[in-house]
């Protein structure tokens, strides 16, 4: 548990601040200075992500709590699905969106980055949203009222960066005999 709280500094020296600061200080109408502005506010909404991740995995320790993504594997080993259809593209509330389809240790419960390989991905949909550019529905799985994120959870940490409510997706439901879908679901 000490490594999820651990900060390494390693990993934000790759972006080079000197000239990322030194390109700010040109005229506000260079287009370079504007990409400039936007990569450095994309980095900060990342370490912010990650940060509060920390802390919210530091308190989930504490309190004994999980604080992984719930795990679609185990919900389909623990429970009979009876039908799966897919309802086309809805926008979908990002408090509903708990879960995860073979990447629920890659975020934490509020879809805070948790591993380093984030990172790259992370900030080019942070950049692509920044500069205004349509991203592409995620693509989700619903299972009694939980939402799994099937494609697109860095589009889905961003947005939930960002302090959007809602987002795009593409949605499959599965449809299941019986189930409670809890933390207790989890695989560890």
């Amino acid at each position: 548990m000490v490594e999820a709280v651990r900060c390494d500094m390693n990993e934000f020296n790759s972006f080079n601040w000197q000239m990322a600061m030194a390109q700010a200080q040109r005229p506000l109408d260079s287009w370079e200075n504007r990409s400039y502005r936007m990569v450095l506010t994309a980095v900060r909404l990342y370490e912010k992500a990650q940060w509060r991740g920390r802390l919210a995995r530091l308190a989930a320790w504490l309190g004994r709590r999980p604080y992984h993504l719930l795990d679609l594997a185990a919900v389909e080993q623990h429970c009979q699905i009876i039908n799966r259809y897919h309802a086309g593209l809805q926008t979908v509330p990002l408090g509903q969106i708990q879960g995860s389809d073979g990447r629920s240790h890659d975020f934490d419960a509020a879809f805070h980055p948790c591993r380093r390989h984030s990172r790259e991905p992370w900030l080019r949909v942070a950049l692509d949203w920044l500069a205004g550019e349509a991203l592409p529905p995620v693509g989700l799985i619903r299972v009694s009222g939980v939402y799994f994120v099937r494609n697109g959870h860095h589009r889905v940490s961003v947005a939930r960066s960002m302090g959007q409510e809602l987002i795009e997706a593409e949605v499959t439901v599965w449809q299941v005999a019986e189930v409670t879908v809890t933390s207790q679901v989890t695989v560890t």
